[in-house]
């Protein structure tokens, strides 16, 4: 499979190319002026990157992708255990992406409520941040229907950039082989610590 630094590239290319399609089709729509059109063009791009570089459905192993977590690398550690890779819970098109939202939002509220709780038993009452933020982001997302939609499709295109592209490798070297070509580069072990130190 592509290296994390192919994956990368990808990502940005087809995040720049993204861009003015994304543009002129929200700007040729009669609901969306000019500026609209951008504003919710960079949020989905902005989704994008995000999606394709810190959420990869390479979180499933322990590659430079977690790595660029830092010091918070450890909450993906309970995901790569559940979620085998290169499975459809990984890798899949728009269930994936979406699974690894909706796991990090859990995992921060979890934090949060914990957080919350354990400074309750300690005698010192803060107010309740979990429900809080569930509270808020629900206002935002009813406030703000374009812009969700946006930040949504852009995480999903982010992340199908990444399983593409690592389809295209598999299906082409399949290809080459019933042809009698060999690929000499074996991308087999492109995620483990080895290749981590080559391509960070």
């Amino acid at each position: 499979m592509p290296s994390a630094r192919t994956h990368d590239l990808i990502t940005i290319a087809t995040g720049v190319a993204l861009a003015p399609i994304t543009y002129r089709m929200l700007s040729e729509r009669a609901l969306f002026g000019h500026a609209e059109a951008m504003r919710l063009t960079i949020w989905l791009v902005g989704a994008h990157l995000i999606s394709g570089i810190l959420f990869s459905p390479d979180l499933d192993l322990d590659s430079a992708i977690d790595d660029r977590w830092g010091v918070l690398r450890w909450i993906w550690r309970p995901y790569m255990r559940v979620v085998p890779h290169r499975h459809f819970w990984s890798h899949s098109l728009v269930f994936a992406p979406l699974l690894r939202l909706a796991y990090f939002y859990v995992v921060i509220t979890g934090l949060i409520f914990l957080s919350v709780w354990g400074l309750a038993a300690l005698g010192v009452v803060v107010p309740d941040y979990h429900l809080q933020l569930f509270m808020s982001l629900r206002r935002l997302i009813a406030a703000n229907p374009e812009v969700s939609i946006a930040l949504l499709a852009g995480f999903c295109s982010g992340s199908a950039a990444h399983t593409v592209a690592d389809w295209a490798v598999t299906s082409g070297k399949q290809l080459l082989a019933r042809l009698g070509l060999r690929i000499r580069r074996d991308y087999s072990r492109h995620d483990d610590s080895i290749h981590r130190r080559l391509f960070r």
